[in-house]
């Protein structure tokens, strides 16, 4: 799934500087500029509280120039994109928060029905023609699980229909938000004057289905599936041939689709880490666990032979403790004349091997004349690998791909992938991945991963054509319009029958297929809790469930008393901190960061007392009252002289906002429970100030 979705993004950035659409209005002088500038100011009601206007051109990349225009204001901005005919292709207006005003979410105040409506005559304000022309995808259903609204805004995916066949390659994106109605983005990918063949006389899909079956072929790999808390590797079957399609007139095989790459992009072990602290920091370097700061910083400049204009900046340790796991974020900076510019490279802190790199200043070298070729460049790849880590080099195969040289070849960019083999056969996301500079020959990044997990001999397996049979049993092929991808300029329009799983594996070992979106859509879905029926909290449960990732699994547990950490995984979401992946680590850093939460009172497992959590909700508010004034608040429960003095402007607080309700005892000792957190949360999002 993660290889289709890196496709999607990769295409539709692809796509959106390719196209060409219905004009607005030319313009190739300064005079028609500003004119179009008015316009636009009408356009989309651009007033004076608008009072710092930006324009600048970059280049697209088919050599088009693209004007960029910005307005900004106090706290909110406006740009917008518009190619050389004077075609508007992106939108978006934003208002962010500051710390004194930061932003909360309430729960939508238009319907996902009213803000379609609201997209669609945004796109008819711009593009009139096409509005007959576009359907609401359905792409969610296939490749996403999760089927929560999302509080910000509601998006819409509009994909261009031709004689009732999607061009998946033609779209508009709009976004809306949920209490104004208001487009708060948009961006069209269309082209004109392409030609679409006639749908009659076309082959069958059984007829497709079996010559795509005959002319795909499958590769063996060593690829990783989460099961339970353990992530474990398995032998299974990808297909190779994902470019590959059905022409639906003459059933032959075409290249229309996109085609899969071996990709190396850092380990999951890294993401569910947090930051250490200086007194633990000290611990694992006394006791030789970790390298040092300083040590960690020369591996980076001496590794990649960096100038004397570079040089490292800030240091961060992060781990996992639990799982024994020690990185190092280490600030590159380049300094060049008065500027300077800064990426954050990761080493890992026991080993001291770099885990990623990015050159912080030598990346615009696309205007230059290239000094390399791609096989002097190679053999650069190959010794830093080797030097880096020579027993490894012995484990990895350099794999070539022309995908690479169509997206950064025009750059002076040249790509190396290097994939490990284990028993003779490729691991996914392991090895080497480095860029080169044709100009100066320099590296321009390098990511590496390498995994410790056990694989199995590849031994009593099924064979490709099995793997063939389990994968396309019981699904059909889609008729679609596409672009024939050994077409330079990409206009010559194919009607073909496309498979829209390839990027599903079969175990090689169970015969079964492997569909992560089924894990995730255990875990993270909308559940049915079958203990909620005599909650007082049930209906504020249920309303949340379609906006909030509450609890795994079919039991809420109403009356168990909430942990700090499922607290606040629910105080996060609402803010603009999305949960999806249980990642506490990154949430804690949040809130810390925030002022919501002093690193004094991380507790994960703690319980919540309900003064507490009044405590990290007005925190979340940017609305900490002063200390030591608690006396100064009326408050009429009658246990108020329970309720911590410095706590008191908190409970104040909450109460003009509606966030706790009435009642003779507030019971601010006593610990949280989830129906009553559910009821914290639901009032938040259903407040009216």
């Amino acid at each position: 799934m993660e290889k289709v979705k890196s496709k999607l993004v990769i295409f539709m950035m692809v796509l959106a500087l390719l196209m060409t659409f219905i004009p607005l209005n030319g313009f190739a002088e300064e005079d028609s500029l500003n004119e179009e500038i008015q316009k636009i100011k009408t356009l989309f009601k651009i007033g004076k509280d608008y009072e710092h206007f930006n324009k600048h051109q970059y280049d697209a990349y088919n050599g088009k120039i693209i004007t960029n225009l910005s307005w900004s204001g106090k706290n909110k901005n406006i740009g917008v994109d518009i190619d050389e005919e004077g075609n508007i292709i992106g939108y978006w207006k934003s208002e962010y928060s500051t710390d004194n005003n930061p932003r909360i979410y309430k729960f939508p105040k238009i319907t996902k029905e009213q803000g379609e409506k609201a997209a669609k005559d945004f796109i008819k304000k711009l593009y009139p023609d096409i509005l007959g022309k576009i359907k609401s995808s359905d792409e969610d259903d296939f490749y996403s699980t999760y089927r929560r609204d999302n509080l910000r805004g509601y998006s819409y995916n509009f994909i261009r229909v031709e004689n009732d066949i999607t061009f998946n390659e033609n779209n508009v994106y709009v976004n809306v938000d949920t209490q104004t109605g208001e487009v708060t983005s948009f961006n069209i990918n269309w082209e004109k004057d392409l030609e679409f063949p006639d749908p009659k006389g076309i082959i069958s899909k059984e007829e497709a289905k079996k010559t795509y079956k005959d002319n795909i072929d499958f590769e063996l790999i060593y690829k990783f599936k989460e099961t339970g808390e353990d992530t474990k590797s398995y032998l299974g079957y990808t297909m190779i041939d994902t470019d590959k399609t059905v022409d639906a007139k003459t059933k032959d095989i075409l290249s229309t689709s996109y085609k899969s790459m071996y990709s190396v992009y850092g380990s999951i072990s890294y993401q569910d880490i947090g930051d250490i602290s200086i007194e633990e920091e000290s611990k694992l370097i006394d006791s030789k666990k970790i390298i040092n700061r300083k040590e960690a910083g020369e591996k980076i400049l001496d590794t990649f032979k960096l100038g004397e204009e570079y040089e490292v900046s800030d240091y961060r340790l992060k781990g996992n403790k639990e799982k024994d796991i020690y990185i190092w974020e280490v600030m590159v900076m380049k300094q060049i004349g008065n500027h300077g510019s800064g990426t954050s490279s990761t080493i890992n802190a026991k080993t001291g091997e770099i885990i990623d790199f990015s050159d912080p200043g030598s990346w615009s070298t696309d205007e230059e004349k290239a000094k390399y070729s791609k096989e002097e460049l190679l053999e650069k790849a190959k010794e830093i690998i080797k030097n880096n880590n020579p027993e490894k080099y012995k484990e990895v195969e350099y794999i070539e791909n022309q995908n690479e040289d169509l997206i950064y070849g025009e750059n002076n960019i040249s790509n190396f992938l290097f994939i490990r083999k284990v028993n003779g056969v490729k691991v996914e996301n392991n090895g080497f991945r480095i860029a080169l500079s044709n100009v100066t020959g320099r590296i321009l990044s390098y990511s590496y991963n390498w995994s410790d997990l056990e694989f199995k001999s590849p031994d009593n397996l099924i064979v490709k054509d099995k793997a063939k049979e389990i994968l396309l049993e019981d699904r059909e092929l889609d008729l679609e319009y596409q672009i024939e991808n050994k077409e330079k300029d990409r206009r010559n329009v194919k009607l073909v029958y496309d498979f829209r799983d390839k990027h599903l594996p079969v175990d090689a070992k169970e015969a079964e297929v492997i569909d992560n979106r089924k894990v995730l859509e255990e875990k993270s879905a909308i559940k049915e809790y079958k203990d909620i029926e005599n909650s007082f909290a049930k209906n504020q449960i249920q309303k949340l469930q379609n906006y909030i990732y509450l609890f795994e699994g079919d039991e809420f547990k109403p009356k168990q008393e909430i942990t700090q950490k499922e607290f606040f995984q629910l105080l996060a979401q609402t803010k603009d901190i999305y949960y999806i992946y249980e990642n506490q680590n990154r949430i804690y850093e949040r809130f810390i960061h925030e002022g919501i939460l002093k690193e004094e009172e991380k507790n994960m497992e703690a319980k919540v007392t309900r003064e507490e959590a009044i405590k990290y909700i007005i925190r979340a508010f940017g609305q900490e009252p002063l200390d030591n004034i608690g006396d100064i608040y009326k408050l009429e429960f009658d246990d108020v002289d329970k309720i911590s003095t410095n706590l008191r402007g908190h409970i104040a607080i909450a109460k003009g906002l509606r966030i706790i309700g009435e009642g003779r005892n507030f019971r601010p000792k006593d610990n949280l429970t989830r129906e009553e957190a559910a009821v914290l949360i639901y009032n938040i999002l259903n407040r009216d100030l």
